[in-house]
């Protein structure tokens, strides 16, 4: 991490901790904080407190190219005023990167350019690979088959079935 302060409590006019948070978390205060993974990332999920519009999270790749941004407007239910108690200003937020492009998080810069950005339980996601897609071939060999099956089924229900009087 780099630039910000780990912190507890509310003081107002000052911080506000995440509703939802127990213990400590983290502020910009009037700045920038910023979260570096060991590895690039399929997601980043975090608690947003405290949610102004002048707060702005960035996503970057290991590259440092910036994949995505999400500001406190975009988040939060109006007013986006950083009401500190309100659910509507006090919510997990969840970024994915496109993966199926080659994505993936490393960085996430947070920006307030008043007081403060305040967050919480950080949790960088693995990617998921891609769901297995059947080869053509392979898809249209398992659906003879089980139109095989089926057709040999009704022919053994209408063999069974008594004749006519």
């Amino acid at each position: 991490m780099n630039g910000g302060r780990v912190t507890t409590g509310s003081i107002v006019g000052v911080q506000a901790q995440p509703k939802g948070s127990t213990g400590k978390y983290l502020t910009t205060d009037i700045g920038t904080a910023t979260i570096r993974a060991d590895k690039g990332y399929g997601a980043v999920n975090f608690l947003w407190g405290s949610i102004d519009t002048y707060n702005t999270a960035e996503f970057f790749d290991q590259a440092g190219k910036l994949l995505g941004s999400l500001t406190g407007s975009q988040v939060a239910s109006a007013p986006v005023n950083g009401d500190w108690k309100a659910d509507r200003t006090n919510r997990y937020v969840t970024f994915f990167a496109d993966t199926a492009a080659g994505q993936s998080i490393s960085k996430v810069r947070l920006k307030s350019t008043s007081i403060a950005f305040e967050t919480d339980n950080f949790a960088f996601i693995p990617a998921s690979g891609p769901v297995p897609v059947p080869e053509p071939g392979v898809a249209l060999l398992f659906g003879s088959a089980t139109a095989v099956v089926l057709l040999r089924r009704r022919r053994a229900i209408a063999s069974r079935a008594p004749l006519p009087a």
